[in-house]
Order: C-alpha cells, then sequence, then structure tokens
C-alpha cells in the first residue's frame, strides 16, 4: 500500500462502496432539484439550509486577486468586509464568513471558505484562499464571491455577493479592493456542477465471416476507448485528484461486467487510452443497451469519490419496450452512439461533459 499498489481485495469491494457514495450522491442531487423556490436557495448556499432575502444587503468587501505561478493556483486575498446588514437586529451585529466558487464549478470540493468572525459588522478575515487550476483554465470561469451570516443551526443567511468573470483579467495587481456587495441574482439555469469532460471513441466490429468457424463464432463486439478527461474536480488537499474511469454495458451491471481503466496519479487531467471490449454484442442489441462510463477519485483508505459520469444509447427510455431510467441519453451522447450503430467498423470520437449526477433526467 505504501507503493501505491491496490489489493485485489480492495479492488472487489469498492463496487459496495461506490453504490454507496452514488446513493449519497443521487440522494442530494435529487433533493436540491425539489421545490425551486426553496431548492435555488439550497444548491446555492451549499450548506443545504441557506436563506435568501432575510436581511436587505449592504455593505462592502474588500478583496485581491493573484496568479501564483509556482504553485499553479489562483489565490484570493480575503481582507474584510464594513458595514454589512445585522441578522441580529437589536443587537445589531451578525457572525459573517466568505465563501467563494469558479463557477460553473458549484460542487462541495469546489467551494473554499473563511473562518466565521464573531458579534461584528466589519469583520476583518486576512485570509487567502486557493484555487489549484491552470491560467488558461480561469478563462472559463466565473468568480462568486458570497457573504453570510454563521447561523448555529445552519440556517446561514445571505449577506451579499460578488460576480466577476475572469476572462482576460490580469492577476498581476495583488492589491485589495473595495467592491460593493449586490443581491442575490438571477438563478442560474444550469443547477447541476460542471465536472469536466471526457474523451472517448466508440466502434462495432461485425464477425469476421472468412474466419473458419471453431466452436462459437462470436457475433460482434464494441471498442470503447476512453482517452482521456479534462478539468476534473480536484478532491485532494494538494489540488489534484486520482481518477480511474469504470465502464458497464447496461442493463449489466453484475461484478463480472465492470471494466476499469487504471488509476491516474495526481491530475484532473487524466490520459487513459484505454480500451475496453464488450464481446458477442450485436447492433440490433446495442440499439437496445447503454453503455454507462463513471469517473471516480481513487482513494486507498477510504471510499471512492463520484467525479462524474455519461450514458450513451439511443435514449429511447425503454429496453425492449419496458421503460427503464438509464436510457436517458441526449444531445451528444445520443449522437455519438447512433453514429457509431450507423458505422461498423469506423472510430467514433467525441468530447462530451461529464454529468454531475446519474439520476433520472427529467423530461
Amino acid at each position: 500500500r505504501g507503493t501505491g499498489s491496490v489489493s485485489s481485495q480492495e479492488w472487489q469491494n469498492d463496487d459496495d462502496i461506490d453504490r454507496l457514495v452514488g446513493f449519497h450522491h443521487n440522494r442530494n442531487s435529487l433533493s436540491s432539484l425539489g421545490l425551486r423556490s426553496d431548492s435555488m436557495a439550497s444548491v446555492y448556499s451549499g450548506a443545504g439550509e441557506g436563506r435568501y432575502g432575510t436581511v436587505a444587503v449592504r455593505g462592502q468587501v474588500e478583496f485581491g486577486l493573484q496568479y501564483n505561478y509556482k504553485a499553479g493556483a489562483l489565490e484570493i486575498h480575503i481582507k474584510q468586509c464594513r458595514d454589512l446588514a445585522p441578522v441580529d437586529v437589536k443587537r445589531n451585529r451578525s457572525d459573517p464568513y466568505v465563501k467563494v466558487y469558479l463557477l460553473p464549478d458549484k460542487s462541495k470540493s469546489g467551494k473554499r471558505k473563511t473562518k466565521v468572525k464573531k458579534h461584528t459588522l466589519n469583520p476583518v478575515f486576512d485570509e487567502c484562499l486557493k484555487f489549484h487550476i491552470s491560467l488558461n483554465g480561469l478563462e472559463t470561469r466565473t468568480l462568486w464571491l458570497t457573504v453570510w451570516h454563521s447561523d448555529m443551526f445552519g440556517r446561514n443567511d445571505f449577506l451579499g455577493e460578488v460576480m466577476m468573470a475572469l476572462e482576460n483579467k490580469v492577476f498581476d495587481e495583488p492589491t485589495p479592493v473595495w467592491y460593493n456587495l449586490q443581491e442575490r441574482t438571477e438563478p442560474f439555469e444550469d443547477v447541476l456542477s460542471y465536472k469536466g469532460d471526457i474523451i472517448v471513441c466508440l466502434k462495432f466490429v461485425p464477425p469476421d465471416m472468412t474466419v473458419p468457424k471453431k466452436g462459437k463464432r462470436s457475433r460482434g463486439a464494441l471498442h470503447v476507448l476512453v482517452k482521456e478527461a479534462k478539468a476534473l474536480t480536484a478532491v485532494k488537499a494538494n489540488g489534484t485528484s486520482d481518477p480511474f474511469c469504470k465502464s458497464y454495458l447496461l442493463p449489466d451491471k453484475g461484478r463480472s461486467a465492470k471494466q476499469k481503466t487504471p488509476v491516474a496519479r495526481r491530475t484532473v487531467n487524466p490520459v487513459w487510452n484505454h480500451t475496453f471490449v464488450y464481446d458477442d454484442v450485436t447492433l440490433q442489441e446495442l440499439a437496445e443497451r447503454c453503455l454507462e462510463l463513471t469517473v471516480w477519485d481513487h482513494d486507498r483508505l477510504a471510499s471512492n469519490e463520484f467525479l462524474g459520469g455519461v450514458r450513451f444509447s439511443l435514449g429511447t427510455g425503454k429496453h425492449y419496450g419496458k421503460a427503464v431510467d438509464w436510457m436517458d441519453a441526449t444531445g451528444k451522447e445520443l449522437s455519438l452512439w447512433k453514429s457509431m450503430l450507423e458505422r461498423p467498423n469506423f472510430w467514433v470520437e467525441g468530447c462530451l461533459s461529464l454529468r454531475a449526477s446519474l439520476d433520472t433526467r427529467a423530461s
């Protein structure tokens, strides 16, 4: 274990762990997509119990941005706030803290926050929050800074926000600047987090009828080349992950049906170039089946963490006429699968955004 090797027992037992983790993610995602008025507050507070509109937003926040080229990280120096709204009106005070995301990543691991300052409307934080991300990666990100009152029962109150697109931003002036806190803007339509992209190639190989039949001849094979993933969520404290990709050809999800890539160590941009092969399948059968690829962070001492997934199918919602929730492919997932079925013996390739959840999609 000290050399990074994984025991066979551990590698087999992670199925059960993955199912538990998957259930946890699904349950959280479903709860966050219930009634829209309440669910938005839950998604955006990140605490599940955040409240908007309970106090009138006012005040300012002082912070500075600097890119640390040596560490490969964006450093956000949260200096202080002033003239915040009081949640405890009688005593004219709040218990504020600052929380920061780099949108579109709103995952738990993508959150950074300061310590809570008690009983003040003018908190001094003087903290540095770091995001390990490439300078090019910042071009597509938006800084979302929010100020909250910390409630002992978890019903944190929104005190204001600052939104800042980082495209073409210069990070050579780290001197903190005062910004006015704004009211909550309109909720983003994409309530699920951006989890990165995966590049996949698919090919159906028909049986070679010229080969003399010896025993049972294969009816065909599905080849799945998982090339790489980009901009995955960083799970480890050092700003990286240990990602691997797992594959099932649904509805078969037994242990023997599972295939995995090797683990790529200490990276959020893994290159696997690994091929899964599913033998003895026909084009007609693949039209009724679904290829599920999920990406996980491997943890030798705890449960693996779900990083995202995709499902390839014709998206009919049915398996041989029976309604199933896993035949839910849309967009590139559907078009790539259809291209593969229409072009036997040819590779088809696509770059797809990973889903943050494999819950059933709304129709």
